[in-house]
């Protein structure tokens, strides 16, 4: 009997735009502040927008808007549920109650899923993750 060791998604995390990561660091978020396993769509979506719009204006009164502060800037809905979708494609969300492997897109967008990530491995997967996405990791 071969043990392998255990399959991981951390990989995956560098290849992912910064709309991705800022959705799969506010999932994570929201499963720790509400100790549950499973989140959907319009939580993360709504922990992200919270995330961000506190960031811009942190930055805003800071003055580093004006240089181009990284991890304020809020995309749309469309965007997002598109990066949220992917990020079910690749895998680091797993669809929740049995769907099958062609409700992947659409429908398990809309449904609760598990994140294959912990929070606190973001930071070490994603070499230039921006400090305020690094600070969204460490600070609940």
């Amino acid at each position: 009997m071969n043990l392998l060791p255990p399959s991981s998604s951390l990989h995956l995390l560098a290849s992912l735009s910064d709309c991705a990561l800022a959705l799969l660091i506010a999932a994570c978020r929201l499963a720790i502040v509400h100790s549950t396993d499973l989140v959907n769509f319009g939580l993360a979506y709504g922990e992200y927008v919270s995330l961000a719009s506190k960031a811009r204006l942190s930055s805003f009164s800071s003055g580093a808007a004006a240089v181009g502060a990284t991890g304020t800037r809020v995309w749309s809905k469309d965007v997002c549920r598109g990066e949220w979708e992917r990020l079910l494609r690749v895998g680091l969300l797993i669809p929740a109650l049995g769907l099958g492997d062609g409700a992947v897109a659409g429908a398990a967008s809309k449904g609760m899923v598990r994140v294959d990530v912990a929070l606190e491995e973001i930071p070490t997967a994603v070499v230039g993750l921006s400090a305020v996405m690094e600070k969204w990791c460490k600070q609940l």
